[in-house]
């Protein structure tokens, strides 16, 4: 895991709140309580670590419910972020380029306790 050096956050928007993977096959009632606050979603920007691809796609795991939204940091720069419900999420920039995410130490009531 590695810093992400993004610059402090603007706006954020959220879009999709307890949304369900299509992928999950199960009702989405399972996802209705994943709810994360404008300011649960900057800590998780802010403190997210960086990850590969790789490790972001088979070594962490994998949640059907998810929050994403759009965020804009004071430089200008917009971004689509996500966030699963086991900590992991990504944020596609506006240049193109896709940062992956894992905040083992981010706390929000939507979040299952962390591993200590």
């Amino acid at each position: 895991m590695r810093k992400t050096h993004l610059p402090p956050i603007s706006t954020v928007t959220s879009r999709n709140s307890g949304a369900i993977s299509p992928a999950a096959g199960e009702p989405a009632a399972q996802c209705s309580g994943f709810k994360l606050s404008d300011q649960e979603i900057r800590e998780y920007i802010g403190k997210a670590a960086e990850v590969s691809e790789h490790d972001y796609f088979h070594m962490l795991d994998w949640s059907p419910c998810h929050a994403s939204g759009e965020v804009t940091f004071k430089n200008g720069v917009r971004g689509i972020w996500a966030i699963q419900q086991y900590r992991a999420g990504s944020l596609k920039l506006g240049n193109g380029q896709t940062l992956y995410l894992y905040c083992p130490r981010c706390r929000a009531d939507a979040f299952p306790p962390a591993d200590e």
